[in-house]
């Protein structure tokens, strides 16, 4: 059988190699200098083709890093100043997680052992802040004074502790409570003692 080159399979076999070699010509000789400043979009990269090394260093911003996108792997060893974190964004568990001496793990955070005071009611937030932390929920001086590894105010059980609770009605006012439970409804006046939990 003899083949009959006709000009239709000249043209055939013609696109036939411009097909299969174009895109290895094209490949071959397009450079960055070729393609116009912003064309290139993101659909238009291969999943993890690019590496830190392809980025110009500060060419990236907040905005291109997704919430939660980022770990402290990510981060160089002093790469990060006290002006990159948001004050209040850090706690102790991702600053420091151990309690300092004299301090348990309770609540989220840390408390100490002895109380502190005594004190006004706002010099005991006052301290409590200063300390990053809080005064304790109703509920958790509740367990603290339970809880003999606590000491309760000057160690007398008569004594009164605040806390970071107020009554339910107006004139909201801050109640502290006696190691036996019982509850002054109004402590705003008064010098009592405190714990403080810290994060």
């Amino acid at each position: 059988m003899k083949i009959r080159v006709t000009p239709s399979f000249v043209v055939a076999v013609l696109a036939l190699l411009v097909a299969v070699g174009g895109t290895g010509y094209a490949a071959g000789k397009i450079s960055s200098g070729d393609i116009k400043d912003n064309t290139i979009k993101s659909r238009d990269v291969k999943n993890d083709a690019l590496t830190g090394a392809d980025l110009k260093d500060g060419s990236l911003g907040t905005a291109d890093v997704t919430d939660g996108g980022l770990s402290g792997s990510d981060v160089q060893d002093g790469g990060l100043t006290a002006a990159d974190v948001q004050a209040g964004s850090l706690g102790r568990a991702e600053l420091n997680p151990a309690c300092a001496a004299g301090e348990a793990g309770v609540f989220g955070g840390c408390v100490r052992l002895a109380a502190s005071g005594p004190s006004s009611y706002q010099a005991a937030i006052d301290d409590c802040s200063r300390r990053n932390g809080r005064l304790p929920t109703t509920a958790e001086i509740t367990w603290i004074r339970t809880h003999v590894e606590y000491g309760w105010a000057d160690g007398n059980a008569g004594q009164y502790e605040f806390t970071g609770d107020h009554t339910a009605t107006n004139p909201y006012t801050p109640i502290a409570f006696d190691k036996a439970g019982n509850a002054i409804s109004n402590a705003s006046a008064s010098l009592f003692w405190h714990h403080c939990v810290t994060y």
